[in-house]
């Protein structure tokens, strides 16, 4: 492992869910996998196709009938128009479809800014296509908003592409509708590339509301959409995500996936299909459970003293840990050590954020009421010893 990816904390991280394991009560607060049941009619699905389409090839781009899906799905939510035929590619779930992204509009020599924190592959991909990463920082006193004036100021002649994860990961922030149309502008204005991760969609708190940078006038000719069953059907293990985009960007993304991965398992993408098409109603329990869940680890986090970005989506928490005076690393390690329970070190996601912990609400919830009993213990513990 790189030098560059210990530092942001990567390693650690293993390190910490290779010991959560040795303990047979621990409790994991900071996954990033749904603990709900793929709905069993997605199940039954992918059982059906796997007696009469087992032996079946997929189109490098997918099934018809699944990009037909897609398509009625991004419209449907997003209020995006797309081809299914030429605009619509499914992938090996999300991380493939970052990374396609990522090779479709960046090379060698360009920078695509990213506001920070921000999920990490993304920064791996970067290397690999040979172009550098921008930060543009956020903070939780501001929501972790990404401030379009600090975008326009990042800006250079090398710059290729924006990277819009909304909500995001790991601080959960949700990009307004006014700072959506700002950012747009500027990359209309500066002819920029918009990759616009928005695998958190369908969960969105309070008031705040989900926009499409696609869905925008100016907006769909210079944007690819990334999204996935993972988070939102509960189906992280079958690997089925999908993007879109203009027609000439998805051609070359549709080469790329010929040339690495050729097409997603039949089977998976059966699944899918009965996933976008059948009931929803499983989604939308699941969203009710996380604002239930979400509430819960708020109520705790103030009574630990814990300073956060108040999370408007998605199923985490980025909290702020410098007044015990100790890094991320040595927090999330005494609490594992000490209570059994496993938050993600803030490092893990950008080498500037050592003072912050990232938590989930992706436990049932009387396991969740346990976990933050025991970090309010750990956290005893850690002020008692400054």
């Amino acid at each position: 492992m790189s030098k560059k990816r210990e530092d942001q904390g990567t390693n650690l991280l293993y390190k910490l869910i290779g010991e959560a394991r040795g303990y047979d009560d621990v409790i994991v607060m900071g996954r990033g996998d749904p603990d709900f049941d793929t709905p069993a009619h997605i199940v039954a699905a992918a059982k059906e196709a796997m007696i009469h389409h087992h032996a079946d090839y997929s189109p490098p781009a997918g099934l018809p009938a699944l990009r037909e899906a897609i398509a009625e799905r991004v419209k449907r939510v997003n209020n995006i128009d797309v081809d299914p035929a030429s605009e619509v590619v499914v992938t090996n779930g999300g991380q493939e479809a970052l990374f396609l992204m990522v090779l479709a509009t960046v090379g060698a020599g360009d920078e695509m800014i990213v506001p920070e924190p921000n999920y990490t592959t993304y920064a791996d991909s970067l290397d690999f296509a040979g172009a550098t990463k921008v930060e543009v920082q956020t903070w939780p006193q501001e929501d972790f908003r990404a401030d379009p004036a600090l975008v326009r100021a990042a800006v250079t002649e090398r710059t290729r592409a924006l990277l819009l994860v909304s909500p995001n990961n790991p601080c959960a922030s949700v990009i307004s509708p006014g700072d959506m149309r700002e950012l747009l502008d500027i990359a209309i204005e500066r002819d920029l590339m918009i990759l616009s991760d928005e695998i958190y969609d369908l969960f969105v708190y309070d008031d705040f509301a989900h926009t499409s940078p696609a869905a925008l006038p100016g907006g769909k000719e210079r944007t690819l959409t990334l999204n996935a069953l993972s988070k939102s059907y509960s189906m992280t293990g079958w690997r089925l995500g999908w993007i879109t985009g203009p027609a000439d960007l998805m051609a070359r993304v549709t080469e790329l996936k010929a040339a690495t991965t050729g097409g997603a398992s039949v089977i998976s993408q059966y699944a899918g299909i009965a996933a976008l098409t059948g009931p929803q109603e499983p989604v939308e329990m699941m969203a009710a459970a996380y604002r239930r869940r979400r509430r819960l680890v708020l109520d705790a986090l103030d009574e630990m003293g814990m300073k956060y970005g108040l999370p408007q989506g998605g199923q985490f928490v980025f909290a702020d840990i410098a007044f015990t005076g100790l890094d991320s690393a040595e927090v999330a390690q005494r609490m594992l050590t000490e209570q059994h329970v496993l938050a993600y070190p803030g490092s893990a996601f950008s080498k500037d954020r050592k003072d912050y912990l990232r938590m989930t609400f992706l436990q049932p919830e009387d396991k969740l009421i346990e976990g933050l009993e025991r970090m309010k213990v750990a956290m005893q513990g850690i002020m008692a010893g400054r």
